[in-house]
């Protein structure tokens, strides 16, 4: 392997999941419904390094690092370990990468079977393997078993008379045992103590150094990335948004979900205790219909408005939130008027009373006055909820408050520190007027 040359590089991987794809739902003529967990992800791991991949609970990192493993079989895309398709591997060439590339489970009480003793779990990939003779396995185990901070005496005893940091450290010697090159780390401390956690990872640190050991170490804890990492993939909603340098990526976040993530992180110093956070609008959009184009731009406090439109940020979020609402149909209708402010007839609301039941909405659905122009596109669109007309409402505002954010999907630039963002790209329709938009 040429030494510019990855030891992992991953490239468009994609990993779906179908609903409705059973025999009886074909029978019944039910289409298969993908959930894309991971959709398009790539990246390059290189020999001796540490890249952190960070992000939200649900956003596709850990089926990334089982897929990339072909612990699970890929929809599409391509691994390459060492310069070979992981995907074209078999017979002995499956079986030699599943030596070099090992994986270090999230939870250490359910990765390790309660039926076998410390001993013959450490030592199972090597009697697999066929490696050694029984005395020289033996020997192994006791070293690996020393080595990660547990006493040889130990090696009769079961999973559950260990603790948490305990039971990692035996899931850690397993995944040596076989000496790999590469390990994928997922969530090895989520599930132990804080007071454990940095010994486990210190316990990686210096392991990596002594074995030269390639990292992917998945976390959403940014502090445990910062303290282990050499870069940071950033992932959101099966896509990576964003990939840098660990101090380049946490001193000069990019991407506003990087930007967002790193503001939620606890700050220890009081001179920070009153600083005032943003948080995220909305909710994760589920991985079975994800938005369009920018997938963090239902959340985004920095999408971009039309380039003819005059208005501020905050203020365009706001009425992107109440669109996204519509949209959804996640606005509920029924008690809007409970207030006595107008009165529902057989037929629904009165035209007399429409403007009440928008003025009634808006008090529910906005959290300041918008400008003029705004406030009357919008009494437009509420007014067509009076009816029920979900469809002619959300058609009224995307006429006037379409993104660009919306309509095109960022790429993710190629070089050292790229992000997909149109705030980045050539496709920003704003960097001419930043007044309006600041």
């Amino acid at each position: 392997m040429s030494v510019d040359e990855p030891l992992v590089r991953v490239t468009d991987l994609q990993k779906y999941f179908w609903e409705n794809d059973s025999l009886l739902d074909r029978l019944f003529g039910d289409k298969p419904v993908p959930v894309r967990a991971v959709d398009g992800v790539s990246f390059d791991i290189h020999e001796g390094e540490t890249l952190g991949l960070v992000g939200e609970s649900g956003c596709g990192k850990s089926t990334t690092g089982e897929t990339l493993l072909r612990l699970q079989e890929p929809t599409d895309g391509r691994v390459e370990f060492d310069g070979a398709n992981v995907y074209d591997m078999a017979g002995n060439n499956l079986t030699d990468f599943r030596r070099e590339a090992q994986v270090i489970f999230q939870d250490p009480f359910s990765s390790l079977d309660p039926r076998m003793t410390v001993g013959e779990t450490v030592q199972q990939p090597l009697n697999v393997h066929g490696i050694g003779t029984e005395d020289e396995r033996r020997e192994r185990v006791r070293d690996l078993v020393e080595r990660v901070g547990l006493s040889a005496d130990q090696l009769d005893r079961y999973p559950h008379e260990f603790s948490g940091g305990q039971r990692q450290r035996i899931g850690i010697a397993r995944a040596l045992a076989l000496e790999p090159d590469f390990l994928v780390l997922d969530e090895p401390t989520s599930a132990l103590d804080v007071s454990v956690q940095a010994q486990v990872l210190n316990l990686l640190d210096d392991l990596q150094d002594e074995f030269d050991l390639t990292y992917l170490l998945i976390s959403h804890d940014l502090s445990v990335i910062r303290h282990v990492c050499d870069r940071v993939a950033v992932m959101y909603l099966g896509e990576i948004v964003e990939v840098g340098p660990v101090d380049e990526l946490f001193e000069d976040p990019r991407h506003p979900y990087t930007q967002a993530l790193l503001e939620s992180v606890p700050r220890a110093s009081t001179a920070e205790r009153d600083r005032e956070r943003e948080t995220l609008a909305g909710d994760v959009p589920s991985p079975r219909d994800p938005p369009s184009g920018c997938r963090f731009r239902t959340r985004c406090p920095m999408v971009i408005p039309p380039a003819d439109l005059e208005i501020e940020r905050e203020t365009y979020r706001q009425i992107m939130t109440v669109r996204q609402r519509i949209e959804s149909r996640d606005v509920s209708l029924e008690s809007v008027g409970d207030d006595g402010r107008f009165e529902r007839g057989e037929d629904g609301i009165p035209a007399a009373d429409v403007p009440g039941f928008v003025a009634a909405l808006k008090e529910r659905l906005l959290d300041e006055t918008l400008p003029p122009r705004h406030d009357e596109i919008l009494d437009e669109a509420l007014a067509e909820l009076a009816d029920e007309n979900w469809d002619a409402a959300a058609d009224r505002l995307r006429a006037s408050y379409e993104s660009v954010c919306e309509r095109d999907s960022p790429e993710l630039e190629t070089e050292d520190h790229p992000v997909a963002c149109h705030l980045h790209g050539e496709a920003s329709e704003r960097t001419t007027e930043p007044d309006s938009w600041t």
